[in-house]
């Protein structure tokens, strides 16, 4: 069941651009229909950085990449028909595998996000018919809310009930060291902690599910999802009739940064693509040489792995695609193409 309640802290809070101080703004930092939030594994090395307090450094830059990746879209109810049995839900979080988080974002009376319910496939469901209030906004350093949720649960094990507690703070400022000697200042630091109680079945073959998970997260000006994430996470599901007691405890390093910058390119030798102009302003043209036949997608991704683009491409060979930069600030950015197995990063300058 571990990957039900990950989501839930990696939902909270982005960064928005503000010189004294990062602030998180509904406006920027909420998920917002057709985001896509891409990262990778990291692989620590020595102790896992999550100091607390103004003016910290968090070194990451001996981390290592692995091969896990992990995507999360955000769709309407539509594309999820068992939307509607959460009352309120405006916008899904997709983890694919039938893994779901239902969401509530409003702006008045109050300018918030609330977590209304989670499937994990056919293993469980939760639906909180008293929501947890994720992000109550703006937030800035010393932000602290705790919200309690309950609700109802139904899973392999029978049905019943759900209850716990969420907390989200600021917890920190500073400056991020990633692997690739890249430092990042000005970064925000968030530490959620979450408690999950839930029963389910009836005696004598009833079960208590306990889940306790804190995630660090660092959040800098450019990118709407965090730059790197830590979580921690343990379960412990117990039944009445004793003594059998399951703990898994996880830990789990992720990067968007990695997404991109570093990322080995993986070609059969005959995929290759060409930009130009490089630099550009206005448009750039992807020119694909490939026998790769299948489908695909070509992403954009700001200097940190941050996407701003995606454009799926049908089946073809040696085709030319054009994509417009409006909306784009100068900079640097990396364009991947992904067809089937294969993929290609390239560096794109935009002036």
């Amino acid at each position: 069941m571990k990957k039900i309640y990950k989501t839930i802290f990696a939902l909270l809070l982005t960064a928005t651009s503000v010189e004294a101080q990062l602030s998180l703004t509904q406006s920027f930092n909420q998920p917002a229909l057709g985001d896509i939030y891409n990262r990778k594994g990291l692989d620590s090395v020595g102790n896992i950085p999550k100091n607390t307090g103004n003016n910290q450094t968090w070194n990451f830059s001996a981390f290592t990449q692995n091969t896990v990746t992990l995507v999360r879209t955000y769709s309407n109810t539509a594309a999820v028909p068992s939307s509607s049995a959460y009352a309120g839900c405006n916008l899904v979080e997709d983890q694919s595998g039938g893994n779901y988080v239902f969401i509530k974002t409003s702006t008045t009376p109050t300018a918030q996000m609330e977590l209304l319910g989670i499937e994990n496939g056919t293993v469980v469901t939760f639906n909180f018919t008293n929501s947890a209030i994720a992000a109550i906004w703006p937030v800035a350093f010393g932000y602290n809310q705790t919200d309690n949720f309950s609700g109802t649960a139904n899973s392999l094990l029978g049905s019943g009930t759900v209850s716990g507690t969420l907390n989200s703070q600021a917890t920190g400022t500073g400056t991020l060291n990633l692997p690739g000697a890249v430092n990042l200042s000005n970064i925000l630091q968030t530490r959620i902690t979450q408690t999950i109680n839930s029963v389910l079945g009836t005696a004598p073959f009833q079960f208590t599910l306990n889940i306790q998970a804190t995630n660090y997260s660092y959040y800098h000006s450019t990118n709407k999802f965090p730059v790197v994430e830590v979580e921690y996470q343990k379960q412990t599901l117990s039944s009445i009739t004793g003594p059998t007691i399951t703990n898994t405890a996880t830990t789990r390093i992720n990067s968007a940064f990695l997404v991109t910058v570093g990322l080995d390119n993986k070609t059969s030798g005959s995929e290759q693509f060409d930009i130009y102009p490089n630099p550009a302003t206005e448009s750039i043209i992807i020119r694909m040489n490939t026998s790769n036949q299948q489908g695909g997608s070509i992403y954009l991704f700001n200097n940190i792995g941050a996407i701003v683009k995606m454009i799926e491409m049908d089946q073809t060979v040696n085709k030319e695609k054009e994509i417009s930069l409006n909306g784009l600030s100068k900079g640097i950015y990396f364009v991947k193409v992904q067809k089937g197995e294969y993929s290609l990063v390239k560096k794109l300058i935009i002036n």
